[in-house]
């Protein structure tokens, strides 16, 4: 079976602002609905049996109730056959980030979303120095949205903070979302100098990661598959096929679509 490690089924009034924002730059054509079930159920008939429900605060005062509602979006799903992990946020300008994440964790949060470019703040921000420490201690993956233009993509030197952070907190698994893509050649070279550092395949809206069968075989361990459903401009078959197509390995494949992220969220389940 297979784990999307990259999905946003947010609360219906944040969920509605999303797509909204994405409207409004021209991005309409999407392939999911906002209904959460609906996701699942495109998802389940995909061959995805666990999602990680990702959320993201844009300001200050948000981070504590939008992770208090990720949980309950989670439990109110808990009779479908897809399970879903939910994730936490924390925000900088926030008075105790800190006490925010391990409040969401001790709730029952088992991913913890930064969205760098939603955020206005670096991966490396000294104000979460603490976050991404408990985050290794606690054995919460963390998911990062390193780039910060409008339109979803990361350039080459919007890596750097991904890259400090990363050395900073050896401990704590760093997932670098949508493998830094435009700046994906760049991203494999970061995944090559930082042990704990991993990539996720989800698409930038329309335009899929530039993934090989020599890079998803070298990376087999680091490397996870993302859909961003539901605000993607393809739906997850497409988006397997396309892995499944560079010609990788069986082992990797199973790797990248299952174990890995079943390794990562291990120590929180």
């Amino acid at each position: 079976m297979i784990v999307d490690c990259h999905t946003h089924l947010l609360p219906d009034r944040l969920a509605s602002a999303v797509r909204r924002f994405f409207r409004d730059h021209g991005l309409a054509e999407f392939h999911y609905s906002l209904d959460h079930r609906e996701v699942l159920d495109r998802h389940h008939a995909d061959g995805i049996d666990t999602v990680w429900n990702l959320p993201y605060a844009h300001k200050a005062e948000m981070a504590r109730s939008l992770n208090a509602s990720m949980i309950e979006v989670s439990a109110s799903l808990a009779d479908h056959p897809v399970d879903v992990v939910p994730g936490c946020t924390v925000h900088p300008d926030d008075s105790d980030p800190l006490a925010d994440f391990n409040d969401a964790v001790e709730a029952g949060a088992r991913v913890l979303k930064l969205h760098c470019s939603v955020g206005a703040y670096e991966a490396d921000d000294p104000r979460l120095s603490d976050v991404l420490e408990a985050a290794g201690d606690r054995g919460v993956p963390v998911v990062i949205h390193a780039g910060h233009g409008v339109d979803g993509f990361t350039a080459a030197d919007e890596l750097a903070p991904i890259g400090r952070a990363a050395a900073q907190h050896r401990g704590t698994a760093i997932i670098l979302a949508h493998f830094g893509h435009h700046a994906f050649e760049d991203a494999v070279e970061l995944l090559g100098e930082h042990p704990n550092l991993v990539a996720d395949l989800t698409p930038v809206t329309f335009s899929p990661v530039p993934i090989t069968a020599d890079i998803a075989n070298r990376y087999a361990d680091r490397i996870l598959f993302g859909s961003d459903a539901p605000n993607t401009g393809h739906p997850a078959s497409h988006l397997l096929d396309l892995l499944r197509s560079t010609g990788a390995s069986e082992a990797t494949l199973e790797s990248i679509c299952s174990s890995n992220a079943r390794r990562l969220t291990s120590a929180t389940a």
